[in-house]
């Protein structure tokens, strides 16, 4: 492992606790991205959520990420703006739109991460019909993007952006949607939530299919100047995140390939086990590198805020990983892409 170093990002879920007011979230959130931006982080990247509040403790905020990274643009004059991931909730002619808008709003400055989303419990449509429904969406998006006018359709009212193509990253787990996204010259993504071992066989086999372009992981992270203090900033967090994540979806995924065992019986190993990645600069820098070499990636984006993690930690922590953390990470040398 070579020392070059790379631009570090933000990814923020729009996670709220049940009983806080939207709009605190969204306001607590963006002084938090105007400190990020200050602290020369690359980029923020928004979760954009549509489900109802559930039986957990919170929920997603933010349902129009485009909307919200708009106003962002405004506010914010140098970090990179993106979506992670967009979802097709409306069609692929709508998705280009907004897609090319914000590109307006904010020039050179947008990403895009793109995914299927999560399968809902009373969906009839199977994993396979879900995937290939997305790259048949992900095919009339480039279409947009790049100029093409299908048969029996009109062109946009904008003029046609090519280049952004170039500024997406597909977020998906099936052989054919990674193939799909090699195959297309897209950029590839891994979420917060995934163990690291999973990740790297879909990271390798995106390089398989000839992928040339940026793969791209995000950790949840939160760094304190001593174990103790980030054990005690942590502990509500841990126990609400891994209420959320424990044995269900990837932790029930994980327990079920022999990636990880059936308990979790302290809050440090209910930590570990959904790679929540807490400690001092050291133990975090120290984690974050053993993923960047376990998984391959290229670029990272931290997670540095949860649910049950004051605002003003929250803060300290970004403090610690722009001046503590950043320099210490070590990825491979790039690759040239395609």
């Amino acid at each position: 492992m070579m020392d070059h170093p790379r631009p570090l990002g933000i990814f923020n879920q729009m996670w709220g606790q049940a009983g806080v007011a939207d709009a605190t979230i969204l306001n607590t959130a963006i002084e938090e991205m105007v400190l990020a931006e200050a602290l020369g982080f690359a980029s923020i990247w928004i979760g954009e959520h549509h489900l109802p509040p559930g039986t957990g403790g919170f929920y997603g905020r933010v349902p129009a990420a485009e909307v919200f990274l708009g106003h962002l643009s405004g506010r914010l004059r140098r970090i990179g703006l993106g979506t992670g991931v967009k979802l097709f909730a409306t069609d692929a002619r709508r998705a280009a739109e907004e897609m090319m808008t914000l590109n307006l709003l904010a020039p050179d400055r947008v990403e895009f991460g793109i995914g299927q989303g999560p399968t809902l419990p009373d969906s009839t449509e199977t994993r396979t019909e879900k995937a290939l429904r997305f790259r048949a969406q992900m095919t009339a998006l480039l279409d947009h993007l790049r100029g093409v006018v299908r048969v029996g359709e009109k062109p946009l009212s904008l003029a046609p952006a090519p280049d952004l193509a170039q500024r997406i990253w597909v977020a998906a787990r099936d052989d054919a949607s990674i193939d799909f996204a090699a195959a297309q010259g897209l950029n590839f993504v891994v979420g917060q939530a995934e163990n690291g071992i999973a990740q790297s066989r879909f990271v390798q086999r995106y390089r398989a299919a000839g992928g040339r372009g940026e793969a791209r992981g995000v950790r949840l992270v939160f760094v304190a100047e001593t174990r103790a203090e980030a054990e005690a900033e942590c502990a509500e967090a841990t126990e609400l995140y891994f209420g959320l994540l424990g044995y269900k979806g990837y932790h029930a995924d994980g327990i079920t390939a022999g990636l990880l065992p059936e308990t979790a019986d302290s809050p440090a190993e209910k930590r570990r086990q959904v790679d929540f990645l807490a400690g001092t600069p050291d133990d975090v820098a120290q984690m974050l590198n053993d993923h960047i070499a376990l998984t391959g990636i290229d670029r990272l984006d931290v997670m540095p805020q949860l649910p049950g993690i004051r605002t003003e930690a929250v803060a300290r922590s970004l403090r610690l990983i722009a001046t503590e953390v950043r320099p210490r990470l070590r990825f491979p040398e790039k690759r040239e892409a395609a």
